[in-house]
């Protein structure tokens, strides 16, 4: 993947739904939903596992 992605579009792109990308990643899937709605961010490793789950680096992700 190239450009810029919110973790919705990253989300989508693995037809995956919320709770499914909250248990690739071992967290609540209201920790998600509020990082994928900009409520909350996720912690740095948080972050790490976003972007080896998803395959992406940090400048590609819109959080």
């Amino acid at each position: 993947m190239s450009g810029k992605y919110t973790l919705a579009q990253l989300r989508v792109g693995k037809r995956w739904s919320q709770q499914e990308a909250a248990n690739a990643l071992g967290v609540s899937q209201g920790s998600w939903f509020k990082w994928e709605n900009g409520i909350s961010f996720p912690t740095q490793p948080n972050v790490d596992k976003i972007l080896r789950v998803f395959d992406v680096k940090y400048d590609d992700v819109i959080f």
